[in-house]
């Protein structure tokens, strides 16, 4: 039986509000001081990277391989960008096996990297205690239950249409890169919204991502690292 996704927002271009909420509680995101800017007390656990991986990875056989960058949340641009190179290849006879899509995810944007759970357990329940002027926006937008809007297909989207998580995941070599200096901004933000410590908030954010989703030095490393072992580049944000 074919699973029901959960809910969605009325539109992928409402998903900009949450983008102005997440960026409110993120003002240490892609500083390289983010983790001695935690509070007294604090204690943010270190990376764990394996660059061998990495370069294990990327270095796979592709005729084609494509790097698209994101810092904003948008309205999930970078993975409507992922979709639809996928189907230009598609069009033209070029199978999927032969493409490797990558996304670097940063500042704001790792948002989309994160599973329903995370979402509708930590983001959605604390958009109440955001500013007044960034709550007001957020009732028809975040939906309790709803999960990452990005992460599923529309209601209605055709059978080919991968311009969401779960399509590209299931149907093409995506692999996502997320930017460690967000995750600690996010984490130092977010756990005093849940009465948690930090250390504990960002276990559960690197517990929470999606399949196929790495956490890297920084997203800005990353996106040089990638163009340099020959993925052509677009940035969908700016």
């Amino acid at each position: 039986m074919a699973r029901t996704p959960p809910p969605m927002m009325s539109s992928r271009k409402d998903f900009i509000a949450v983008s102005a909420a997440l960026a409110a509680l993120a003002p240490l995101f892609e500083s390289p001081h983010a983790a001695s800017a935690a509070p007294t007390g604090a204690t943010m656990p270190p990376l764990q990277f394996d660059l061998s991986s990495f370069e294990r990875t990327l270095g796979t056989p592709a005729t084609h391989r494509h790097l698209f960058a994101s810092k904003l949340v948008e309205h999930g641009d970078v993975f409507d960008a992922v979709g639809n190179t996928m189907s230009a290849y598609q069009t033209i006879g070029t199978p999927l096996a032969t493409i490797f899509p990558v996304a670097v995810l940063y500042h704001v944007a790792i948002a989309l990297a994160f599973n329903d759970a995370i979402w509708n357990e930590i983001f959605i329940p604390s958009a109440t205690r955001l500013p007044a002027w960034i709550r007001a926006s957020l009732p028809s937008v975040l939906q309790p239950g709803s999960g990452n809007p990005a992460l599923h297909a529309a209601a209605g989207a055709r059978p080919d249409d991968l311009t969401s998580i779960d399509a590209l995941l299931a149907q093409t070599r995506l692999q996502l890169y997320v930017c460690n200096n967000a995750l600690y901004g996010f984490s130092m933000n977010l756990a005093g919204l849940i009465d948690e410590s930090p250390g504990t908030t960002y276990a559960r954010l690197t517990q929470g991502l999606v399949p196929r989703a790495t956490v890297v030095p920084a997203g800005v490393w990353a996106v040089h690292a990638v163009q340099e072992r020959g993925f052509t580049l677009l940035q969908t944000s700016l």
